[in-house]
């Protein structure tokens, strides 16, 4: 089984750039001028926590995803800055995703690989639906640049 050992250090960060990579996106569009959005970013951040548990018991079995989803908590309980704010990165996923796929490709088993990718596609497709725009979050759940950018997403990760 892989670990966060099997990796160097500039691979494991890479994985984790693309593992956060729906939070990222997320993070940079959103845009806080308001009581209702504050609410609705809120909700979006609570999403996050409560996915991880959700994602132990769906992706736990492997030691590779349990490295990854252990780091994402203890990342977010130490405010440790795994989100990019570099949005230029969401216009071309292809090359994150690309090296993302490179890296498990020499490190992981194809089961590991294929865990990885639908891990990081659920965590942004959860944070894209968490809250809408509107009233304290309640409008519209997946907005048209969400929904292109998981789109996006989700065309390359089937591209391996």
């Amino acid at each position: 089984m892989t670990k966060k050992a099997n990796f160097d250090p500039k691979e494991w960060h890479d994985l984790m750039y693309f593992a956060c990579i729906g939070v990222s996106f997320k993070h940079s569009i959103r845009d806080i001028h308001s009581f209702s959005e504050m609410i609705g970013f809120i909700r979006e951040m609570m999403s996050v926590q409560n996915f991880f548990g959700k994602a132990m018991e769906k992706y736990g079995k492997y030691e590779l995803m349990q490295d990854v989803i252990n780091e994402m908590i203890n990342a977010c309980k130490s405010r440790q800055d795994l989100l990019s704010d570099a949005i230029q990165d969401f216009g071309d996923l292809g090359p994150v995703v690309a090296r993302a796929n490179q890296i498990l490709a020499e490190r992981a088993t194809d089961d590991e690989a294929r865990a990885m990718r639908a891990y990081t596609y659920d965590l942004a497709f959860t944070i894209a639906s968490a809250a809408g725009d509107g009233f304290l979050g309640t409008g519209e759940k997946i907005s048209q640049t969400e929904t292109e950018f998981l789109h996006e997403l989700k065309r390359h990760l089937l591209d391996t």
